[in-house]
């Protein structure tokens, strides 16, 4: 068998090139992998210094970059320069590109694929189905998956292993007016809901809460986008879709914490009872939050999600949410940032994100701009009154919601675009792995 097997080394330095390496004529940069004599050579000398994070999530895009420079056959990892790198990345990375959305495609692609043999092939198994999962929510266009179907999807792939709860209608109006409020504008088949998945497996130690933003479209309202700006909008539930896809590589994990997924599930549309700019609503909480942009609506739902954990009093709440432009014009389209109102917290998912390089960037809750929030006539409003720490003031606006309890908010873009290493494009899981290393570390 080891004879039908290419090998895969990856070097870091020169000086790390063994006898194989040394004996190749390369020009680097312009070219650094190689399949020669039987063995792929990658070089990654520029990424000699990089930090611990950079270099797994380069790890993790090689990975994707081989899976189609090595097209077929049979490959391993012989050999990795850094002893710090995590190659689960680049096992994950390499068995993502195996997907493909072509279920509205009469034609679909049956070509032959490169085969990684590696030794954690249940965990990654278990995340691959995941992050396939979550890609088929957010790339399935609205017209098909609203949030009844959603709901739906879900409570499947969540399984037997979770307890479920739908809310709509009056009851979620009562209970849960915010998140009501922003689907009202809604036709009937795409009624909002609220969507509760508990754990069954029950234990006395510590209790999170995961909560998803899921509108599953977008159009902003009254507050109407752009073409360009709303072609994108059926991915406005992927922080919703991540949640799911957390909460069931979780639930076949080493779980030593009680768990329960929260997911509000709307469509932002326009009609003649959608919500309106200066309109004034109660929320679940009892704070009086004023319209200040109807495109501002996914803080909305969270924020009634968020009350509603709150009482639970668990030691962890973290929220996952497509929420604002602004976090992606500062740390781009791969970074997700994230907010929390602990800084040990904050260090420890740090640590996480480095491990498994599944990047999270924290951004401030910096306090004063909570005077942009300042409304004339409720006790706030739902949006800045400045241009700019849009995604800051966001996260300011969850956190008058959250009290006393520790709290992450991760503000994705839940998209990939094709780049040099993969020519995907579609709906993606971020952050997920960071987070389910965090509290298999942390909350057990």
């Amino acid at each position: 068998m080891e004879n039908n097997k290419k090998a895969i080394l990856i070097f870091f330095d020169d000086c790390q090139r063994t006898k194989d390496a040394k004996n190749l004529e390369y020009n680097y940069p312009d070219r650094y992998i190689f399949n020669e004599k039987n063995k792929i050579f990658v070089f990654l000398n520029h990424a000699k210094e990089w930090d611990l994070l950079q270099k797994n999530y380069l790890i993790f895009n090689i990975g994707k970059k081989l899976f189609n420079f090595c097209r077929k056959g049979n490959f391993y990892i012989d050999f990795v320069g850094d002893d710090q790198i995590n190659t689960s990345n680049f096992f994950l990375g390499w068995s993502l590109m195996d997907y493909s959305f072509d279920k509205f495609k009469q034609k679909k692609k049956n070509d032959k694929k490169p085969k990684l043999i590696y030794s954690n092939n249940s965990e990654i198994s278990k995340q691959t189905k995941s992050i396939f999962f979550v890609r088929d929510l957010i790339n399935t266009p609205a017209n098909i998956l609203g949030p009844q179907e959603f709901y739906d999807n879900a409570k499947i792939f969540l399984g037997k292993n979770f307890q479920s709860q739908k809310l709509s209608g009056n009851k979620l109006k009562r209970e849960f007016p915010l998140i009501d409020f922003v689907g009202a504008g809604s036709d009937i088949s795409k009624k909002p809901v609220f969507g509760e998945f508990r754990l069954k497996k029950k234990n006395n130690k510590k209790t999170v809460f995961i909560i998803g933003k899921g509108v599953t479209f977008d159009t902003g309202g009254l507050n109407l986008k752009l073409g360009a700006g709303m072609s994108l909008m059926k991915k406005d539930m992927g922080g919703a879709a991540n949640t799911v896809g957390l909460g069931k590589i979780i639930s076949q994990s080493q779980c030593n914490f009680n768990l329960t997924l929260l997911l509000g599930l709307v469509e932002n549309s326009l009609s003649a009872t959608s919500m309106r700019p200066s309109d004034i609503i109660k929320s679940r909480e009892g704070y009086y939050v004023e319209i200040g942009n109807t495109d501002a609506e996914g803080r909305l739902v969270l924020a009634d999600l968020i009350t509603y954990a709150s009482e639970f009093k668990p030691d962890l709440i973290i929220d996952l949410a497509t929420l604002t432009g602004a976090s992606r014009v500062a740390l781009g389209l791969d970074v997700p940032s994230f907010f929390t109102n602990n800084e040990l917290i904050a260090e420890k998912l740090k640590i996480s994100s480095n491990i498994v390089g599944d990047p999270l960037w924290q951004l401030p809750l910096w306090e004063s701009y909570n005077t942009q929030l300042y409304s004339n006539h409720a006790d706030f409003s739902n949006i800045g009154n400045s241009g700019f720490g849009g995604a800051i003031t966001a996260a300011l606006f969850l956190k008058k919601f959250v009290k006393d309890i520790p709290w992450i908010h991760v503000d994705m873009m839940a998209w990939s675009k094709s780049n040099y290493y993969s020519k995907y494009e579609g709906g993606d899981a971020m952050g997920i792995r960071a987070l389910l290393h965090f509290l298999l570390t942390n909350y057990n």
